[in-house]
């Protein structure tokens, strides 16, 4: 390797590093409750989309606290493995895991949703931050805590829900939240396909 190709890659490595901790801390201080610690890792008003929240990450911190404090335990195990750096912006995709215990008519299951996590980032005076958050399903699956028993579900209803966040679904339409029927997942190329367009291009040219 050159030797003057050094600096520049030494720069790329501590911006990899960078971005994977913030990555990596937004979600801990989200299932910690540390919503301004949340919050502090993205830029302002910045747009965050799940299965159950569409708007800004000030919005989403508030929503949060409501949700967990009704009884919210759902945890995410995240693994940030790709990333893109082209001068201050960069895109970052990280395989997950969200899995949350519920009960529903006097049982108890676990819910367990394998999913991508998506975000633009932009380099501020701050360092690295956050500019969006977008999950990409994949597939879920429910289990009950005691085997002998039969999840609690409306089967006619699941057989009518997207099969990449079906039981997630479910469960988030029995807790009373509107169920989008458009979110990203592998079992709709079509939608995947403009969300990667339109994210590569933000990459290359910015807003």
């Amino acid at each position: 390797m050159p030797e003057d190709a050094l600096p520049e890659r030494f720069q790329r490595l501590l911006d990899r590093t960078d971005i994977f901790d913030l990555v990596r801390f937004e979600r801990l201080c989200r299932d910690q409750r540390d919503f301004a610690g949340m919050v502090g890792c993205y830029v302002p008003n910045a747009p965050v989309r799940t299965s159950w929240f569409d708007g800004t990450v000030e919005d989403f911190a508030e929503a949060s606290r409501k949700k967990m404090t009704a009884g919210s335990q759902a945890k995410h195990w995240i693994t940030p493995a790709r990333i893109e750096i082209k001068d201050d912006r960069a895109l970052v995709e990280s395989p997950a895991c969200i899995f949350d215990r519920l009960t529903f008519d006097g049982v108890e299951f676990d819910i367990f949703q394998y999913c991508r996590f998506v975000s633009r980032v932009v380099r501020t005076g701050a360092g690295w931050k956050l500019a969006s958050f977008e999950g990409i399903y994949q597939r879920d699956r429910i289990e009950t805590v005691d085997p002998r028993q039969e999840p609690p579900v409306d089967w006619k209803l699941i057989a009518t829900l997207r099969s990449s966040y079906k039981f997630m679904g479910y469960t988030q339409i029995k807790r009373g939240y509107t169920l989008n029927p458009e979110l990203l997942g592998d079992d709709r190329p079509d939608l995947l396909q403009a969300f990667y367009a339109r994210e590569r291009k933000w990459l290359e040219s910015g807003p």
